[in-house]
């Protein structure tokens, strides 16, 4: 299973910014954060077991994305936290240790931003094992960001990859992520016209949804970028009173 560079996801978010002209703003707020996180990837390169609170030595830089991006919500988070080590270290193993209640958006962005690289890092060291009805990552634990479709046997084979550390892991083609569902008439699949690549997995009986990429459609695609970048397909499962099972980076969409 594949797992996309930095570079291919900040290459990819350029190109769909584009492409996309009503998710420009919000991929562009991506690209400054991918750019940290490949800044923060890098620093672990060659380190066998490095601690989570290495990656607070960038809090600098991250209070500097913070300010470029001129966001009221995202200055308030940081004013809360302060400069304590303790308080960041906290924040960060909450999120780590997956508590239920991500807290505020706001604060959940900037733990993200912080935890990502060091999880891939991390977890790209493992030699991951996964049960195809696992519904969790089999690296860390975490929730799947997305589903996606690859070309098998003239076929396509689903697999999930891991909102926290992007780990990709097989999984059944009929199956809810949330709650188990494997009656395919339970399981009904939305798309659009304008987003060939994406898809929504539906499941009625715990009303919940998980995006799909399709890669037969769309080689190029990008998890963590093309599913931003067709966040208007989200906004409509959630008219339709579907829940998304995991948010992404930007805790969206939200209620």
């Amino acid at each position: 299973m594949k797992t996309y560079t930095w570079d291919e996801r900040i290459a990819r978010a350029e190109k769909l910014s584009k492409q996309y002209p009503e998710t420009e703003q919000l991929l562009g707020v991506y690209l400054k954060a991918a750019r940290l996180q490949k800044k923060i990837g890098q620093s672990f390169t060659g380190a066998e077991h490095a601690d989570i609170r290495a990656v607070l030595k960038f809090l600098p830089d991250l209070k500097a994305l913070v300010q470029e991006l001129n966001s009221p919500p995202l200055r308030k988070a940081l004013e809360e936290l302060g400069d304590d080590q303790e308080r960041w270290s906290e924040l960060l193993m909450e999120h780590w240790e997956q508590h239920e209640d991500p807290g505020p958006p706001a604060r959940a962005f900037l733990a993200w931003v912080l935890i990502q690289p060091y999880a891939q890092h991390m977890m790209g060291r493992m030699a991951a094992q996964a049960d195809t009805a696992l519904p969790q990552c089999p690296a860390c634990g975490n929730p799947p960001l997305v589903s996606m479709l690859r070309e098998f046997n003239n076929g396509a084979k689903r697999s999930l990859v891991c909102a926290m550390c992007a780990t990709e892991w097989e999984t059944r083609r009929v199956l809810c992520v949330n709650c188990g569902e494997e009656h395919k008439d339970k399981l009904p699949v939305f798309s659009a016209e304008e987003f060939s690549q994406a898809r929504i997995e539906a499941c009625e009986n715990c009303k919940t949804y998980i995006k799909c990429l399709d890669l037969t459609k769309d080689g190029y695609a990008v998890p963590q970028v093309d599913d931003l970048a067709t966040l208007a397909l989200d906004l409509w499962a959630h008219d339709q009173g579907y829940e998304r099972h995991q948010p992404n980076i930007f805790m969206l969409p939200a209620e």
